[in-house]
């Protein structure tokens, strides 16, 4: 079953996939499923490099942002097809279901917090997910199922921002803190969400980032 829906999310777009077990995490985040599929689409490498030179071209990441929504939508409809119970993490299900809490701007289940399990990255002094190949140049969601898939157990991946502090430099809303982000401080300890207007300059500037989009 894992080859199959990972043939298909391949095919519709994914860059990365990974089936991951969430059995530990408290009930209250996973709704009492115990797998989820994390995958990830990459942004290009186009607007990374006209969003760091100034251009105007935030759609491109909003369109992202959509299309892997509809994917896990499209993902969790197929598999309730097959007989199995799942869940759309996409931002409709969670609005729809209560999921989402408006005033802390936090999900239930964060993608990241099941990306960090996948072992695909660390979260960065930005607040975002970086991995390796991309940086954090990448949309992501996740689907919640009971299917009998095969999981991994990934080994979790360790800050490596170091001193680096590009990412505050750049915030003109002085949202990022410049803090390494851990599992005590969490979210709060990196960044102030409220001030965040999602500029994506502390995206786009990242030398993680940039390393991905000037490779050719």
């Amino acid at each position: 079953m894992n080859n199959k829906i990972e043939e298909k999310l391949l095919e519709k777009g994914a860059d990365i996939i990974r089936f991951v077990d969430i059995s530990k995490l408290p009930v209250s985040q996973t709704q009492g499923y115990a797998k989820a599929i994390l995958f990830c689409m990459a942004l290009s490498k186009d607007f990374i490099i006209a969003m760091r030179d100034g251009e105007k071209r935030e759609q491109e990441f909003v369109d992202k942002e959509n299309e892997t929504d509809a994917l896990a939508d499209w993902l969790a409809e197929y598999l309730e097809q097959q007989g199995y119970k799942s869940y759309s993490q996409s931002e409709k299900s969670n609005s729809k279901n209560g999921n989402y809490d408006e005033k802390a701007r936090a999900s239930l289940l964060p993608h990241k917090t099941i990306a960090r399990l996948a072992g695909i990255g660390y979260i960065g002094k930005n607040n975002l997910l970086i991995n390796e190949k991309y940086g954090c140049a990448f949309s992501m969601c996740t689907v919640l199922t009971d299917a009998p898939l095969v999981t991994e157990k990934y080994q979790l991946v360790s800050q490596k921002c170091g001193d680096c502090c590009i990412c505050k430099q750049v915030c003109s809303e002085n949202a990022i803190l410049g803090n390494e982000w851990s599992e005590v401080a969490g979210r709060e300890g990196v960044v102030d969400v409220f001030k965040c207007t999602c500029a994506l300059k502390c995206m786009v500037n990242c030398p993680q980032t940039l390393k991905y989009a000037l490779q050719f």
